[in-house]
């Protein structure tokens, strides 16, 4: 019912006139498209890898929800707010996997300089593709790092108190197995954990860059500690 619902909405024309009022959040489905899990990290997913609760968060928040399905070009980021970009996919993850390419980072990049949003969610080291990931985050001053924290054996949890807007009134997240961060000086550092970065978030011309090199919000995991109270404030920051 859930599914049917989400694409009927997806299927309401704007009324006239009301383009500028649209707050479209696009995802990324084209780069992250396993052809193993083919809802992992979409709208549609309603298993524990779905975002349909996190569309359910946007939808509360006035959000249009969208999939990008092609090559990211400029025809395909107009008209929309926020570009989420989730666990590019590898080798293992499906027979075809499709790289960020030099074009694409180049329209991304000029999308979010012009006041485009951007949101990166990433993945540990072994789930996620990070080459090319890193040529479109390095334009902004974020590197994800080939890694997997915590470093702990077995599962790795970090519940960590983050700083500024959007924690408030939600400080504590939770996270599984991320790969941490690095980045520049002019970066905003505003989840770290024992000093290792882990959500940044910096402005680009006119526009703002989020990332974390975990999925997070996933279905499986929203409803645990502050999740779905930050990812709200976050998404509520991005969509004015």
């Amino acid at each position: 019912m859930y599914t049917l619902w989400l694409a009927a909405l997806l299927c309401v024309p704007p009324a006239p006139g009301q383009d500028a009022a649209r707050k479209i959040v696009a995802l990324d489905g084209f780069h992250n498209n396993e052809s193993k899990m083919k809802d992992h990290y979409q709208w549609d997913g309603v298993r524990p890898g779905g975002f349909s609760e996190l569309g359910k968060v946007l939808v509360g928040l006035g959000a249009e929800l969208k999939t990008i399905r092609e090559r990211v070009t400029p025809e395909a980021l107009a008209g929309a707010k926020v570009f989420i970009i989730v666990d590019p996919d590898t080798p293992a993850e499906t027979d075809d996997p499709q790289y960020i390419m030099p074009d694409e980072i180049v329209a991304i990049e000029q999308w979010v300089r012009s006041g485009g949003h951007l949101v990166l969610l990433g993945n540990d080291k072994g789930n996620a593709e990070f080459e090319h990931f890193n040529q479109l985050a390095k334009r902004f001053g974020i590197e994800f790092l080939e890694e997997t924290y915590p470093k702990v054996q077995g599962k790795g949890i970090l519940i960590a108190q983050g700083a500024g807007s959007i924690f408030e009134g939600a400080p504590e997240v939770y996270l599984v197995e991320v790969a941490p961060l690095k980045v520049s000086s002019d970066v905003k550092i505003v989840l770290a954990d024992h000093g290792t970065p882990i959500m940044a978030l910096t402005q680009a011309g006119k526009g703002k860059v989020f990332a974390v090199g975990d999925p997070w919000v996933y279905n499986e995991y929203i409803g645990y500690k502050n999740n779905r109270a930050v990812v709200t404030n976050l998404f509520r920051d991005l969509l004015q």
